[in-house]
């Protein structure tokens, strides 16, 4: 089902206050509620605007699968100050969590960053949902110019915010750097997903990775040397998954690294 949190997620300015609260509503929702809600310790303006934050992190963020939620929660504390890694994180993230998100990372921002493309114009976002309007039963008619505006203006502000564009006028793609340990991490969302393929190389969820084809087996092989995944190439066909649980992957590929 499609819904507009980019709008939310694009709205707000500082993503600190994300990393500090999702750890807390892992843990417990009631926590949150009274720390963000009761007692505005995130120092939001007013009690509707805390709602709205609140409701967006249970919606764009928190898994209906467990090992994703804990697996989320302990990177985001363990990162600390690598703001790229974290963002990383939350792409990954919302990509599984929200319809609208996934498609226009797969359709639109990963087609032209594996194509090499230096900028990411808002007008080809607006024909994308255009065109998604017209032929989807599920949204056509329901959003006016305005909310189309709005929303590709916010996906762009999403992923300036999680270092993938750059720019104000004109977004340009950022050089984007997937260290071993990220990619490992990666694979662990794969797995912990479900999305289990007997061929990643076919699999379209792999590109969100953001690691060219040419070079995945190269760098699924380098890391499966570590034993932070299990691979199994036939030449033709790729099977990977992660070698660890939520709570073994700190120490297995962070501190072993």
């Amino acid at each position: 089902m499609y819904n507009t949190d980019i709008n939310i997620l694009g709205g707000i300015p500082d993503y600190s206050l994300i990393y500090a609260a999702l750890p807390l509503l892992v843990e417990g929702k009631d926590d949150l509620h009274e720390s963000l809600v009761k007692n505005n310790e995130f120092d939001f303006r007013t009690e509707r605007s805390r709602i709205r934050f609140f409701t967006l992190l249970t919606s764009a963020f928190i898994s209906d699968k467990a090992e994703i939620n804990e697996l989320s929660s302990q990177l985001i504390q363990h990162l600390g100050n690598d703001e790229k890694s974290r963002a990383l994180v939350l792409f990954w993230l919302f990509s599984l969590n929200n319809k609208l998100f996934y498609e226009l990372n797969r359709d639109v921002f990963l087609k032209y960053f594996f194509q090499g493309r230096a900028e990411l114009p808002k007008s080809d976002v607006i024909a994308y949902l255009k065109d998604k309007l017209a032929t989807n039963e599920e949204m056509k008619g329901r959003w006016t110019e305005s909310t189309i505006n709005t929303v590709a203006y916010k996906y762009l502000s999403v992923l300036k915010r999680l270092h993938l564009l750059e720019g104000v006028k004109k977004k340009t793609f950022c050089f984007v750097r997937v260290s071993d340990e990220m990619l490992a991490v990666f694979v662990h969302f794969y797995t912990y997903s479900n999305r289990n393929n007997n061929n990643i190389l076919e699999d379209e969820f792999f590109s969100f990775s953001l690691i060219p084809k040419e070079n995945t087996v190269a760098r699924l092989k380098k890391i499966g040397k570590k034993d932070w995944i299990k691979m199994n190439y036939t030449g033709t066909s790729l099977r990977v998954e992660g070698s660890y649980k939520p709570n073994e992957i700190i120490d297995g590929i962070f501190r072993r690294a």
